[in-house]
């Protein structure tokens, strides 16, 4: 296929190379709260064009990372077009590219959503990563709040039968009753910023592995207070205190509800990357290592919340 200027791509490149997952991680912690972040790998043969002219609905960056690629781009024709707007159903601009520009391995070129693009290989095979970077937008909002208001039986009610015009006084009085029920939903602005959050939080799954066979229950009863922990590096905790000695913690897309712990427990465990049995002793004092402290930790490990760290080297530096 090569030949005919065929270009291999392997998506999510993440899953299989742990230093493209370090770099997705990092961009994602530092992006902030709902976007998401996926990376593909992009090969092509000499003076060959991998796409036709095209826009997409997320923003990029291309890594070049071996070889040589000639890029044009061209302005928007629809702005910040969404995931479902295909490329293929518009006309691309006419004009001449703003940016002419051959990336070299180790330079980065940033392509707005929206902006008309095509590269083409030069003399030598080319080898590029593309970050697309999927931001949330309102539409993203208004989404997430229909499923919420979907709980509500007002909203899964039927609509009156038998209404034929649109002036009919049925329509119109559950119109308006909707609205105002609606209005009332949001007036409980504070909820509704905390619930948001939430569930932008439950979306940042991390890239780190399963670990076997701690997280399926194995073993994980007998663990000994010299083990190191460890928490996936750049991952976000969002710790919500629901009472007395209770919090309700998110992190890495999952949901964890622990009671009767320590405040000094609660602001060290979720700060650290790697610590020791003998640190949560210390963060729990007068806590039972055997009846109280490896429940909790097994109850963590289950969940995929820490880890046990198998590197020498790391288990050296917790303790």
């Amino acid at each position: 296929c090569k030949e005919k200027g065929a270009t291999l791509i392997i998506d999510r490149v993440s899953k299989l190379i742990p230093e493209v997952a370090d770099l997705v991680s990092a961009l994602r912690y530092d992006l902030g709260l709902g976007h998401r972040v996926q990376t593909n790998a992009y090969c092509s043969w000499p003076g060959t064009k991998g796409f036709p002219c095209h826009f997409d609905g997320h923003e990029v960056f291309i890594l070049q990372v071996d070889g040589t690629k000639e890029w044009h781009i061209f302005p928007d024709t629809r702005k910040y077009p969404s995931p479902d707007d295909k490329s293929s159903f518009f006309s691309p601009p006419e004009e001449e590219p703003y940016l002419k520009c051959v990336q070299k391995p180790g330079d980065v070129l940033y392509i707005p959503r929206g902006h008309w693009h095509y590269a083409v290989a030069l003399d030598q095979p080319s080898l590029h990563l593309t970050v697309g970077i999927h931001v949330k937008t309102g539409v993203d909002f208004l989404e997430w709040l229909v499923d919420e208001l979907k709980q509500h039986e007002e909203w899964r009610k039927n609509m009156p039968p038998l209404i034929t015009s649109p002036e009919s006084e049925t329509l119109k009085g559950y119109v308006h009753s909707l609205l105002q029920n609606l209005s009332s939903y949001l007036a409980n602005q504070e909820r509704i910023d905390i619930d948001y959050t939430k569930h932008l939080a439950s979306l940042e799954t991390p890239i780190a592995g399963y670990s076997l066979p701690y997280q399926a229950g194995f073993y994980a009863s007998s663990l000994e207070i010299g083990q190191t922990f460890k928490i996936p590096k750049f991952q976000r905790t969002y710790i919500f205190k629901t009472g007395d000695s209770c919090y309700q913690i998110i992190v890495g897309g999952k949901e964890v509800n622990l009671q009767g712990v320590t405040n000094e427990f609660i602001e060290n465990f979720f700060s650290q990357e790697f610590f020791t049995g003998y640190d949560v002793s210390k963060w729990l004092p007068g806590f039972d290592w055997e009846k109280e402290i490896v429940p909790l930790l097994s109850y963590l490990l289950t969940e995929g919340i820490i880890f046990l760290e198998s590197d020498p080297s790391k288990q050296a530096i917790a303790s």
